[in-house]
């Protein structure tokens, strides 16, 4: 588990595209047809086209659950087909769609099936159906559907789309599904040459195409204006602006070279682009949810990401801090602060049981990491095969596994020499200042409540004791909870609690930790507000990790180890020496 989040950091940057036909697997599921016979093009259309559309678009109502079927109309088989439903209306007419209850109900002629727009079948689809029936519906058995199959799979590419490998789906349809080749663009090999040697002249040649003219070149006090709003999000000065018209009257190509090199090296620069980033990881100094608590020293990660801007640190570098920076560099400072990225979810514990608030926290850092770094949302795959790309379930776990050890708290690191430490002292003593007072208000009101208990236990004969010590007795034995309070006393005592716990918090801003992660078995989170390393741990522990059917914790299904990076990528990453998973 140590090197997990290592190599999976190295697995991200170079990835390899790999495209191949898979083996067959499970059968599929039973089908009518008594007579065996050899599969002919038209049992291939039914096996290849017709039956996993019955299996994707219908059966789910119609099927899926034999004691609950809708209106009685069983799309298993084709007897029950044509049997019927509860109308006791044949499903199909054998070689006429238009007098199909089934087709018409598809088209959305007389029945509305499925009932969601946007389930709703393409013409394509509803053509499949009609073609189907036109030919007497045949519905050849087991044995024959596996040959199509199986012929089907060796062939990678055809008029229906390409095949990719993948670590397979949660069915067999799923997994030897055909993709358009430009539907999934992102995923095929890289190009190395292209039509044209720029990204202007793939611009130009699409305004050519659609008939537009290219914007004129801007003016030199636009251009200015510009440069300095999209590297530093500021404008420029009225002098800044007046000094670079006149470099540009004499020298266009040198001022213009001059202002970039000048603003790429401002640190508004990693201030303005490093904004960016945190968007896309979701900064916050708050956890988010209903509680809402500070993170205390999240700036740390925040200025982290600045100063990678800033001097221009690789983007693989980048990338292998805040996965694993805490594992490649453990004395260094900056490697955890780095992974400050796999605390910025919304996280928080109160009101929900101890393992599903642990799988919401992993659920939420599987998917931004896929989101982040692959632009991919893996959160789709959690509950299903994605529907759209060739991402499995299982790759969803598997990654899932990769973070299984990965327990989020604040841990200790030194501060840095470029950190910004300024006004630290002033702002302590404000804050310890506040905290006083708070503490100071509170004591007022306790201590009127105390008074009151104790004149409560000594009109009941009975031994005083403190608020810790009372709590858990019966409430015949104890004050009632606001003795000697009145109604705004009361609020005034849950308003000073609060700003105490605020200002304890606010304290821990001065202290040299992160807000960063460690590898542990899971342990009881008493106190989301303020997670420390558990120093205890058995680091021996490893996790067993499943697929969780429709991603819950209670239908766990096949065991599955932990893997860097989605399988479509290829099966032999090897990143910088190391092989991944």
């Amino acid at each position: 588990m140590k090197l997990l989040r290592l190599q999976l950091s190295l697995a991200l940057i170079l990835p390899v595209f790999v495209f191949a036909a898979r083996t067959p697997c499970a059968r599929a599921q039973e089908a009518g047809q008594t007579k065996e016979r050899d599969a002919s093009e038209e049992d291939r259309h039914f096996t290849l086209k017709v039956l996993p559309l019955l299996k994707e678009k219908c059966i789910a109502c119609h099927g899926s659950d034999p004691e609950d079927i809708k209106g009685e109309f069983d799309v298993r088989s084709l007897e029950s087909i044509l049997k019927g439903g509860e109308s006791e209306e044949p499903g199909i007419v054998l070689g006429k769609p238009k007098e199909s209850m089934l087709y018409n109900a598809v088209t959305w002629e007389d029945l509305e099936m499925p009932p969601k727009e946007n389930d709703r079948l393409t013409p394509e689809q509803c053509e499949m159906v009609a073609r189907w029936i036109k030919a007497g519906a045949p519905w050849p058995e087991e044995s024959v559907q596996d040959e199509i199959r199986q012929a089907e799979w060796k062939v990678v590419e055809n008029e229906d789309g390409v095949l990719v490998s993948t670590s397979g789906g949660l069915s067999d349809e799923w997994t030897y599904r055909r993709y358009a080749p430009e539907d999934i663009w992102a995923f095929r090999p890289l190009a190395l040459e292209f039509q044209h040697d720029s990204i202007d002249g793939f611009v130009s040649a699409k305004l050519d195409e659609i008939g537009l003219e290219a914007a004129k070149p801007a003016q030199a006090a636009e251009l200015v204006r510009r440069a300095y709003y999209g590297l530093t999000g500021l404008p420029p000065t009225p002098f800044q602006k007046s000094e670079f018209v006149k470099a540009y009257a004499a020298d266009p190509e040198s001022a213009y070279r001059k202002l970039v090199n000048k603003l790429l090296g401002s640190k508004h620069y990693g201030e303005r682009w490093g904004q960016h980033w945190l968007d896309v990881v979701r900064y916050a100094d708050t956890s988010g949810f209903s509680n809402d608590y500070e993170r205390s020293n999240a700036w740390r990660y925040r200025d982290y990401v600045i100063r990678s801007f800033n001097v221009d640190k690789p983007f693989n570098e980048f990338i292998r801090e805040q996965l694993a920076g805490d594992e490649i560099s453990p004395n260094n400072p900056e490697g955890i602060v780095a992974t400050g990225f796999l605390r910025m979810g919304p996280w928080g514990t109160a009101m929900i049981p101890q393992k599903e608030a642990r799988q919401i926290y992993l659920d939420d850092l599987v998917h931004n990491v896929g989101q982040s770094f692959l632009s991919v949302p893996m959160r789709c795959c959690k509950c299903h095969d994605h529907k759209f790309d060739p991402i499995p379930t299982r790759d969803y776990y598997r990654l899932y596994s990769v973070f299984a050890g990965t327990q989020p708290a604040e841990i200790n690191a030194a501060f840095l020499a470029e950190e910004n430490k300024n006004y630290f002292e002033q702002n302590k003593e404000q804050v310890e200042e506040l905290l006083a007072y708070a503490r100071s208000e509170l004591k007022t009101v306790n201590d009127k409540q105390e008074a009151a208990a104790r004149k409560w236990y000594q009109e009941h004969d009975l031994p005083y004791k403190n608020q810790n010590e009372r709590k858990n007795d019966p409430e015949d034995m104890k004050p009632p909870r606001h003795v000697g309070l009145t109604p705004e006393e009361k609020g005034v005592k849950k308003v000073r609690e609060q700003d105490v716990w605020i200002w304890e918090r606010r304290q821990q801003r001065f202290l040299p930790m992160a807000q960063s992660v460690y590898n542990g078995p899971d342990k009881k989170f008493t106190n989301a507000r303020k997670l420390r390393k558990d120093n205890k741990a058995d680091l021996s522990w490893r996790p067993q990790n499943t697929i969780l059917g429709g991603g819950a914790l209670e239908a766990p299904l096949a065991k599955v180890g932990p893997s860097c990076f989605p399988s479509v990528y290829g099966s032999n990453v090897i990143s910088f020496g190391v092989a991944c998973c």
